[in-house]
């Protein structure tokens, strides 16, 4: 790695494309440092080395004391640690409380200094002093609040789309100030909620290939109509504000993403959506193939839509795309822990494939902050080593790969989500 380009790239100000953090940090759950360095992302990766759910739980709650949750934990974190869920946590625990490694002579005085972050801006000092993140954008619902200082919204329209809890469709009525009663008061309600979300922000998210398939395929009004009708109906009335779950059927979804889509398509919005790896356990992985959202580019040409997480493991799908349509850029947020190595070969490949600047570089996908920190560093020293390997390969030169480095951390981002 060439170390001119390297510090360069590790000093920049950053924007950070998507987080799942707390509103605000009063909001953070008390609790110690594994129950909080488990609650997103690495206990998937402990599961899936063979630790049970009901080991995973107790490492989770507040019954064991730290010493009794490391005796579980630690056979599962010598196997684990050198993933990139591991290796983002063990950049934390250095970085931020000065600990070199994770382990049994460690574990309290980890757990010490955590606690005492708690008596800290905390936010600050992760977000702000040590990341270099000029501001985030944070996965909302388009109905709380959230800390303007770290914040910007994106707004999800999944519930909109897939109504399927008697309490969606009553806080869509609320939110929207229409009582719902035929297909048509549905429609005006998300028309309204989105000229709502529009005043917040003109970002927009679908995470809906965790229920099911991107292949949106053409509904007409009538069979969205009917198959809206049944819903409403199901369980003797749909719009009584259960708490039950009902079957929403794809022919409406398919319907009400496409109108949802021109709409947002008129305002000049940005949708992020959901490709690739579902997080978690268990999933139809098939399901988030960018290629299901071919069609959708082709009909809505001056929709921007920003897809997440370099569509693992479909990236080649996901270059191919960005490489065919102007109006579809590339998101390496939650990436670069996933798999390190597959975010520096899709980068590399993208550089030569289409322009850069449909690459946003870093989006840090957490709901705990110190994971923050580990993904940016991991991110940063990704972009470093493959803008140092194209120098080598004599692409460009230093000065030239600098500018790129902005350009993916920094200046895409700002262009993209309009982030003056």
């Amino acid at each position: 790695m060439i170390q001119e380009i390297y510090d360069y790239v590790m000093q920049l100000q950053i924007i950070d494309t998507h987080e799942h953090l707390p509103a605000f940090e009063h909001n953070r759950e008390k609790n110690d440092v594994i129950a909080e360095f488990l609650a997103h992302y690495f206990n998937v990766d402990l599961v899936s080395a063979g630790m049970t759910r009901k080991e995973c739980a107790a490492l989770k709650g507040s019954s064991l004391n730290i010493m009794e949750k490391w005796n579980i934990l630690k056979p599962y974190w010598e196997v684990c640690r050198h993933t990139g869920y591991g290796q983002s946590l063990q950049i934390a625990v250095r970085e931020i409380y000065g600990i070199d490694a994770i382990c049994t002579e460690t574990i309290e005085a980890l757990d010490a200094a955590y606690q005492k972050g708690f008596g800290e801006r905390h936010y600050q000092k992760v977000l702000k002093e040590k990341s270099n993140i000029r501001v985030s954008i944070l996965d909302t619902w388009g109905n709380e609040e959230f800390d303007r200082e770290y914040f910007i919204a994106a707004n999800r329209i999944d519930k909109l789309i897939q109504p399927r809890t008697g309490k969606d469709m009553e806080e869509l009525e609320q939110a929207a100030g229409v009582t719902i009663s035929s297909f048509e008061d549905y429609l005006r309600a998300c028309e309204i909620r989105l000229n709502q979300y529009d005043e917040i922000s003109h970002i927009l998210k679908l995470g809906i290939a965790y229920s099911r398939s991107l292949d949106f395929q053409p509904t007409t009004r009538t069979e969205a109509e009917s198959a809206f009708l049944k819903l409403l109906r199901s369980g003797g009335g749909y719009i009584e504000k259960e708490e039950q779950t009902y079957y929403c059927d794809p022919v409406l979804t398919n319907y009400l993403f496409r109108f949802m889509t021109g709409l947002a398509q008129e305002k000049g919005m940005i949708m992020q959506i959901h490709t690739g790896i579902q997080e978690g356990n268990g999933n139809l992985l098939s399901n988030s193939r960018p290629s299901h959202l071919n069609e959708i580019f082709l009909e809505y040409p001056n929709m921007k839509f920003d897809l997440f997480h370099i569509g693992y493991p479909y990236q080649g799908e996901l270059g191919a795309l960005c490489k065919m349509f102007p109006n579809v850029y590339v998101d390496m947020c939650w990436a670069h822990i996933v798999s390190p190595e597959a975010s520096r070969k899709a980068l590399s490949e993208w550089l030569e494939l289409f322009s850069y600047t449909k690459i946003s570089g870093f989006g840090g996908d957490y709901m705990l902050i110190d994971g923050v920190y580990g993904h940016q560093y991991i991110a940063r020293k990704n972009i470093a080593a493959v803008l140092s390997a194209k120098v080598g390969e004599g692409l460009f030169d230093e000065t030239e790969a600098c500018r790129i480095g902005k350009a993916l951390l920094y200046d895409n981002p700002a262009r993209i989500f309009q982030i003056d």
